[in-house]
């Protein structure tokens, strides 16, 4: 026997308990050495994730208040003619400001960042800097460092006034300024601008480059928060929206960075190109294409790819930064928020499940649970995408899927190993053999063979089992396979015989009583010897009708 062969053989032998309870502690130990070290399953469900974002049925749709001021590649193309490559002189900016801020928006969201004084143009500086310190409805962007730098900043809320939420998440009460802590960002250079409202809009991306999740809030060791720009923007339009935000702590379904409950596609805010609300603002006849801004939360952002602000998202692997900042504040502003699963509950119900189909198999058999190898898998991914349209909670049960994916498969395995250990000859002994044959109404299939190979396993160990065909794919002629004979040492059969005919009753019917064997040479005379059992059983049953 090959070396592979002989280790097939004693794994089929071993006990159904000890193999179950061994998978489950293997795999039990592989779901949290995943979880804690390896994170291997994330990138399969990464990639499983954004299938299911793209393919949804439900999806919220947009909010119409939000329009997009596009400096995209045809606004670059058309001043550049007068104002050269990017970045302009900010009197542009400043004059597209002084436009929208006279129609009374509701916000108006820099997705642009002020960090450098322009030394070419100062005038234009001066000019952005008056322009600002009359609105009334600005928010502008930070950059966010690693808050391991914070204690080398000197940045405190002093500075900036606008970055900070007005309350601590410990208490009701006022923050001081005197105890805020310093954080590491890139500030504002303008000082209109740094005394503005402020929020960071920093992108977190996974591991593989892809955005999915926002941190709208981040709180600080003294228990003070500073805001997100869509934070920023939710206090000055919507108070309630913007108390949800303050109050929401972490819990087991709220992380520090929650999934972003994208729309139907990248593009699907309204886009209005910068050329064209600057010439209107300088006095060119009304567009059709140029909206009305009153009432409106106006981001003013570059879709431009030659500008870099895109990066990849379960909708599009080239989404602009700006579209990602909308939907972001869409959701903010509606209390739309999609809590996910953390790990560590997805690795508990994986283990679960695992734990839950080894329990099935010890009490009713490894066979029963075959049907079950793609479809509890596929039905764990359904309650997966179900919950992505219109719940407030992913339900990511990707791991679950595939432990029970890979569990099922590898007790399929194991169970085909099982049969094949006890249903070959039985070892060779000076005592004489004897056989005793059971019939069923219907085949013996991998369900009730599993059963009569417990029963023999726990009874009659020495003893083995012989069938004609055991696979339902593949059995062809089922009155051929209703036949199961129990074939071992006499002593053995006999000492069992009780135990036996009390269990296997509830499966089949015994077929006469044991029979006694003189001799057998090979493998090839047992099953002679069987099959003519087999006929003589069948002919007697035929004459008795």
């Amino acid at each position: 026997m090959k070396f592979w062969d002989e280790i097939g053989w004693r794994i089929g032998a071993l006990p159904v308990r000890r193999v179950i309870w061994t998978l489950v502690l293997i795999f039990s130990v592989w779901v949290i050495l995943d979880v804690l070290v390896f994170k291997f399953s994330s990138g399969l469900t990464r990639s499983s994730y954004d299938a299911m974002v793209r393919k949804r049925v439900f999806v919220a749709a947009v909010d119409p208040r939000i329009v997009i001021i596009d400096i995209d590649e045809a606004s670059l193309a058309r001043m550049g003619k007068e104002f050269g490559r990017w970045p302009w002189s900010r009197d542009t900016l400043a004059t597209v400001l002084e436009h929208v801020e006279r129609q009374q928006p509701a916000a108006v969201v820099w997705d642009i960042l002020f960090s450098d004084l322009d030394r070419l143009s100062p005038g234009g500086d001066a000019a952005f800097n008056q322009a600002v310190g009359r609105s009334g409805h600005s928010h502008f962007s930070v950059v966010r460092l690693p808050q391991a730098n914070d204690a080398a900043s000197q940045l405190t809320r002093a500075a900036l006034p606008g970055l900070w939420a007005g309350h601590s998440l410990a208490s009701d009460t006022p923050v001081s300024d005197t105890h805020a802590p310093t954080v590491a960002l890139i500030a504002p250079a303008l000082p209109a601008v740094a005394a503005s409202r402020l929020g960071f809009n920093n992108g977190y991306v996974d591991s593989d480059g892809v955005l999915r999740r926002y941190r709208y809030k981040e709180v600080l060791q003294d228990g003070s928060v500073i805001q997100s720009l869509p934070m920023s923007v939710a206090s000055a339009v919507n108070a309630t929206a913007y108390g949800d935000l303050l109050n929401r702590r972490r819990s087991a379904l709220e992380p520090r960075d929650e999934l972003i409950a994208w729309r139907e596609r990248p593009n699907a805010y309204r886009h209005v190109s910068f050329a064209d609300v600057f010439a209107q603002a300088e006095g060119a006849r009304a567009d059709a294409e140029v909206p009305g801004f009153s009432g409106k939360v106006v981001i003013i952002g570059s879709t431009a790819p030659s500008l870099h602000d895109i990066h990849p998202t379960p909708l599009s692997p080239i989404q602009a930064g700006v579209d990602s900042l909308a939907t972001a504040i869409d959701n903010a502003l509606n209390q739309r928020y999609l809590a996910e699963l953390p790990r560590w509950l997805q690795a508990g119900l994986a283990v679960a499940l695992c734990i839950g189909l080894a329990l099935w198999v010890q009490f009713k058999s490894a066979a029963s649970l075959e049907p079950a190898l793609f479809p509890m898998p596929l039905a764990l991914m359904t309650i997966s995408y179900v919950s992505l349209n219109g719940s407030p909670v992913f339900l990511d049960l990707h791991l679950a899927a595939g432990l029970a994916l890979v569990f099922l498969a590898v007790l399929r395995y194991w169970s085909a190993m099982r049969r094949n250990y006890w249903c070959s000859p039985p070892p060779r002994t000076r005592q004489p053999l004897a056989i005793w044959s059971w019939w069923r109404a219907d085949a013996w299939l991998e369900d009730s063979l599993d059963r009569l190979i417990d029963t023999v396993e726990r009874y009659a160990p020495a003893c083995r089992v012989v069938v004609c065909g055991t696979s339902a794919s593949t059995l062809r002629w089922p009155e051929l396979a209703r036949f199961a004979t129990l074939v071992g040492p006499q002593d053995a059969l006999h000492d069992a015989r009780k135990q036996l005919q009390t269990h296997l009753r509830r499966i089949a019917q015994q077929r006469g009583e044991p029979v006694q064997l003189d001799s057998y040479s090979n493998r090839e005379q047992l099953a002679s010897i069987v099959l003519a059992n087999w006929v003589k059983l069948e002919r007697i049953d035929q004459v008795n009708d």
